[in-house]
């Protein structure tokens, strides 16, 4: 096995891993946080299913080779990614303001 080889293994290993990982991650939120109650939580949970979707995804494609599948599947988990993002940056643009108007007042 060469360098270029051995670099891949450990990289598409490092892929299944953090899929895995976020799975979990999706999983435990679900069991143990009530996520669903907040607009925070919800957020947390979308970014985190999301990241999951995305990286299983990858994951799958590295095992799996491409077809028509493949097609649909990628459209529905890179589907909650943008929305994700969006969402997190409104967040951080309400608490920025928030913070902000705080600081004005005296």
């Amino acid at each position: 096995m060469d360098v270029a080889e051995a670099l891949h293994a450990i990289g598409s290993a490092l892929i299944g891993l953090t899929a895995v990982l976020a799975i979990a991650a999706v999983v435990v939120h679900q069991l143990l946080a009530r996520w669903w109650e907040t607009e925070a939580g919800r957020h947390a949970f979308t970014f985190e299913l999301a990241l999951a979707l995305s990286l299983t995804l990858w994951a799958v494609r590295l095992a799996v080779p491409e077809g028509d599948w493949f097609l649909a599947v990628r459209l529905i988990a890179f589907a909650l990614v943008p929305i994700a993002l969006a969402w997190r940056i409104r967040i951080i643009v309400q608490i920025w303001r928030r913070n902000r108007r705080r600081k004005d007042q005296p």
